[in-house]
């Protein structure tokens, strides 16, 4: 088919079917395929207000042909160390950068986005400029921001005191700060990744709003001092669903499964409104040692925690392999 008859076959589609169509495409797909067609796919085009952007490093003249449509950009999704002017994105509600450079760290504030309600951050290295960032995020720097997902390398910053983000509900971070999570007492869902509970501050608020935690601890090493779960626990009294997951090495003894509580007697202290509780175990063996001992004891392991938890029909025991 030539691009006269496409042409053709779209335009003899309604603009409902063609206002659908266009959701599936991304910003900068969306342009090169559908604008300067005519006058009617460019009105169409111009008239969408949620369009999601991605640009990465292989991308060339990026600005250029996407200014027409900063305004309209709902989602925008960064994965390039060039340096963007963000502000042209005003009506960004969406915003998730990877790797960001200083510059484009800089750049984050509410100037650049002044509607932000969804915010998430990838980095692999420490430095100054996340340190303001944090600064912005945990002192209502985005007053509509709602959901936030911070995931790198971070240092205790616990000599640190933020004004409160009210807003803020959903919060991904990896580590345990009692100055972040203080900072935000609306929090409703907490995902939480940490190698261990090692060293839990005692510094808490009680998060009464707390409904919902994910909790991953990813460290190799099975011994966990269950003070550090009653720590973290009792701020958090209103837990209704948690899911807990955690490496077993192979290397370990299996009776450490077999004759383990599964935190039941922390879990009916300090979280009494708990409704569902999913525990994950991820079995590690990298060197792909004979694991014959684990696999045939799976069964009991899993009736030890049905006959602990025999009251609770939401509770669940997932034993899975390790995939890295």
């Amino acid at each position: 088919m030539n691009k006269n008859n496409y042409l053709s076959n779209m335009e003899s589609l309604p603009n409902e079917i063609l206002m659908d169509l266009y959701q599936y495409f991304d910003g900068q797909e969306l342009y090169n395929t559908f604008y300067n067609l005519n006058s009617r796919f460019n009105s169409l085009v111009q008239s969408l207000s949620h369009l999601s952007l991605y640009y990465q490093s292989s991308f060339n003249n990026i600005i250029n042909y996407n200014i027409i449509f900063s305004s309209h950009i709902y989602t925008l999704n960064i994965y390039t160390k060039q340096n963007i002017k963000f502000n042209q994105f005003f009506n960004v509600h969406r915003f998730i950068i990877w790797f960001p450079t200083d510059e484009q760290i800089f750049q984050i504030n509410s100037k650049s986005f002044p509607y932000l309600e969804y915010l998430s951050i990838s980095y692999s290295l420490v430095k100054p400029s996340i340190y303001s960032l944090y600064q912005i995020i945990f002192s209502n720097g985005f007053p509509l921001l709602k959901s936030c997902l911070l995931s790198g390398q971070e240092l205790p910053i616990d000599t640190i005191i933020w004004n409160q983000s009210l807003n803020i509900q959903y919060l991904n971070i990896t580590s345990i700060s009692p100055n972040i999570l203080n900072a935000c007492p609306n929090l409703y869902y907490l995902n939480l990744v940490l190698p261990t509970l090692c060293n839990i501050s005692k510094n808490f608020n009680i998060y009464f709003n707390l409904k919902r935690m994910k909790l991953i601890l990813t460290s190799i090493v099975w011994f966990e001092n269950e003070k550090n779960f009653e720590i973290l626990f009792s701020s958090m009294p209103n837990i209704e669903r948690l899911s807990l997951h955690k490496l077993f090495s192979i290397i370990n003894s299996i009776d450490l499964l077999l004759n383990y509580d599964w935190l039941s007697t922390i879990i009916s202290h300090y979280l009494p409104l708990l409704k569902q509780f999913t525990y994950y175990i991820y079995i590690f063996n990298l060197l792909d040692i004979d694991q014959i001992d684990i696999d045939q004891n799976i069964p009991q392991i899993k009736e030890k925690f049905s006959k602990i938890y025999k009251n609770q029909s939401e509770y669940y025991l997932k034993i899975k392999q390790y995939n890295t």
